[in-house]
């Protein structure tokens, strides 16, 4: 199995380089490319089972996008194909038309039919539960940016706190095999039921890196969360 860990010196922002952690604890022998952003990506070229890109400072999440611009027609072409793709964190913004604030519009790549609107004067700041398929997924949000317009299958469907922006109960984006969600964590050590889901679909169907841990702390985690006296929205300022 091939995993490439897209710009792996700079989405590793809110803990999201946990998840690449835990992917080689996983796939003990997996091959993992890691591309910096100088370098053309991977699976532009061969073969390559799961690509990852975790969360971005702003700054570079614009360069993010400079960097695979190039590429858009390719990339669109791989996920049709049925690569599989991971975007976690402010990293799904990307694949939108554009992200706005008060200096005006960044073009981003255009793969999906949606946009992203940030605001520095707001950081939104959340517990997040939903539900992906029958898994129920748990994580938490520290985005500037909310996202609008999407018309792609969400990721998951929300039960408390906020989805893509303040008013949707959808979040992310699901379509062939790509995932993507602005929740932070990291994703896959929080969420085992949809790591494994994850790792199957790729054909691993070994147990998780440490299962019964992980397990018993998902599992607290949810019992927590589902404490009707929880305040979700942990702070907006």
């Amino acid at each position: 199995m091939k995993i490439e860990i897209l710009f792996s010196e700079m989405g590793i922002y809110y803990g999201d380089y946990g998840n690449i952690v835990y992917l080689t604890k996983c796939l003990p022998d997996a091959q993992f490319i890691y591309t910096d952003n100088l370098s053309r990506p991977a699976f532009l070229d061969e073969e390559v089972d799961l690509v990852y890109l975790g969360s971005l400072s702003e700054n570079k999440q614009k360069l993010a996008i400079e960097r695979l611009l190039p590429y858009r027609d390719a990339i669109k072409e791989k996920i049709e194909e049925g690569v599989f793709f991971l975007f976690t964190g402010n990293a799904i913004e990307i694949l939108g038309n554009y992200i706005s604030d008060d200096e005006g519009k960044t073009k981003a790549l255009g793969i999906f039919d949606f946009y992203s609107r940030r605001s520095f004067a707001r950081r939104l700041n959340y517990l997040v539960m939903g539900k992906e398929e029958d898994i129920i997924i748990v994580g938490n949000k520290s985005q500037y940016s909310e996202l609008y317009d999407l018309k792609e299958k969400p990721f998951m469907e929300i039960i408390n706190g906020m989805g893509n922006n303040s008013t949707d109960k959808s979040e992310g984006i699901h379509y062939r095999n790509l995932y993507a969600t602005y929740l932070l964590g990291p994703l896959l050590v929080l969420n085992p039921l949809f790591a494994k889901k994850l790792l199957q679909q790729l054909g691993h169907d070994k147990p998780l890196a440490y299962e019964e841990d992980i397990m018993a702390a998902y599992e607290k985690r949810v019992e927590e969360m589902n404490n009707p006296k929880l305040i979700y929205k942990l702070s907006e300022h």
